[in-house]
């Protein structure tokens, strides 16, 4: 599992993952304000899925099509983050 934060910023709240927090403050068009929750998720579009709900936003739609992971056979999204949830980037 990856932690990902949802922040709070001058254009609106945004989710990144919680290792680029430091670069995203680092420039000054983000301005990032104030943190607003963690999410604990396996790879980007479930994070963005459980961002989308906490938000009160429609439901998140991943790029593409899942298909199965070639390593696992678990759903992935090639087209999106390219991330297997449980091995790792595989796209």
């Amino acid at each position: 599992m990856k932690t990902y934060e949802a922040w709070e910023s001058a254009v609106g709240a945004m989710l990144c993952e919680g290792g680029k927090v430091a670069q995203m403050q680092g420039n000054p068009a983000m301005r990032l304000t104030r943190k607003l929750f963690d999410v604990q998720a396996g790879n980007w579009e479930e994070a963005c899925a459980i961002y989308h709900l906490r938000m009160g936003y429609a439901p998140y739609a991943p790029m593409g099509d899942a298909q199965p992971c070639p390593k696992c056979g678990s759903w992935f999204y090639p087209h999106g983050s390219g991330e297997c949830w449980q091995c790792g980037k595989i796209a």
